[in-house]
């Protein structure tokens, strides 16, 4: 059986007890380095998970018999690697196991619902503002070339009156949330691995 488990926003802490458990059961484990440092003491074997989505395709076909979890941040159903390995390999294969995602996170920790949330993220394509602006509450997952200084710009050349907030490294020691207006959000240079969401101004 092949496992697709989500370990949550980061901190190893926050994944499930199902999600842990297949973990430490399984022979092989496959992700990204942060998150196979973050169970650092898995006795079995290791593969770093980057760019190489085809041949890791083609060595879970290879070895569907084993036991194998591969472990990706957040929910693997939520802009994660989970849409990919259900459509290249036979679902029958497949358990995934859900797990909080940096969104719910997030919106835990700024005390806010997350009821008639519209969702998405920039990841590979270029957003269309105009629509997901029109939302009156909005989470992006960002990355390196869309990030909050360009959502930023987009709010403010339409005039909006909205309010940003950051999350970088959620949970991690290091986690930061910034919750400003986008004028002041344009005066930071630098935001490390983020999640944005976009709230009216009240």
């Amino acid at each position: 059986m092949i496992n697709i488990i989500g370990l949550g926003p980061g901190n190893i802490g926050y994944c499930t007890k199902l999600g842990e458990k297949l973990i430490y059961n399984s022979e092989i484990l496959i992700g990204g380095k942060r998150n196979l440092d973050s169970v650092n003491d898995f006795e079995g074997t290791k593969i770093e998970l980057g760019s190489n989505l085809k041949e890791i395709v083609d060595y879970l076909k290879a070895n569907k018999d084993k036991n194998i979890s591969i472990i990706a941040s957040g929910d693997p159903s939520i802009y994660g690697i989970g849409k990919y390995l259900s459509k290249n390999i036979d679902n029958k294969n497949l358990n995934i196991v859900s797990g909080i995602s940096s969104m719910q996170y997030i919106f835990s920790r700024i005390h806010t619902d997350m009821n008639d949330l519209y969702i998405t993220s920039s990841h590979g394509k270029i957003p269309n503002f105009d629509y997901i602006l029109q939302h009156k509450k909005v989470c992006m997952v960002t990355d390196n070339k869309i990030g909050p200084n360009e959502i930023a710009k987009e709010i403010l050349q339409r005039n909006l009156k909205k309010i940003m907030v950051v999350g970088e490294n959620l949970s991690y020691e290091n986690e930061r949330i910034t919750t400003a207006p986008p004028e002041e959000i344009l005066k930071i240079e630098k935001f490390d691995m983020n999640v944005v969401v976009i709230l009216d101004e009240k």
